[in-house]
């Protein structure tokens, strides 16, 4: 999706759920374009107590009514990113942690053009009954330091990145290029 006449590409969320996307194009509409990873420390002490459910529930609500002062969209899209995609950075120049949680009803969220630090991603997370997959892929900017987790309420028994098993419940790397990171859910033998 990219405006022809200045050139300019934006990001994109895309869902199973259509108000929340077009919640999610007004809001990085009314930003400047643009879809950020805020320092790990502001997502953790800025959402506590809140759910998925809440930031789709107000994205509904918005697409329904269609205004404006319904949603703040900085404050929406530092939700979205903050608790759908778990995303945070751990620091200036540090790792960037992802541990994404789904509504219960969705299987699949995409992001385009996600920014952290210099690096442009794209994110596509696809849940299945047994594992969650989670491809990832710089688009643009220099490699980044990636610490991948899952952020539902399943635990995770053990991961591989790119078909290569990893101890713990987390993938940490450093993305250049794609990646393909499978959680396994379940319990830890």
């Amino acid at each position: 999706l990219a405006d022809r006449a200045s050139g300019r590409h934006y990001p994109v969320v895309s869902s199973p759920d259509s108000a929340f996307d077009q919640a999610c194009a007004w809001a990085i509409g009314r930003v400047g374009g643009h879809l950020r990873v805020d320092p790990a420390g502001v997502v953790a002490a800025g959402f506590e107590g809140e759910d998925v459910a809440g930031v789709v529930e107000d994205a509904r609500t918005w697409a329904r009514v269609r205004a404006g002062n319904l949603i703040e969209p900085d404050e929406f899209l530092r939700r979205v990113v903050g608790l759908l995609l778990g995303a945070g950075i751990d620091g200036v120049g540090g790792r960037l942690e992802l541990r994404p949680a789904l509504p219960d009803a969705w299987k699949s969220l995409s992001v385009r053009r996600l920014r952290a630090h210099r690096t442009l991603l794209d994110v596509d997370i696809k849940r299945r009954a047994e594992w969650i997959t989670v491809r990832l892929a710089v688009m643009f900017g220099p490699p980044i330091a990636i610490a991948v987790g899952w952020g539902g309420d399943q635990s995770v028994a053990r991961v591989a990145v790119d078909e290569v098993p990893l101890e713990g419940t987390r993938g940490v790397f450093t993305a250049a290029g794609e990646h393909e990171v499978t959680l396994y859910l379940g319990l830890r033998l």
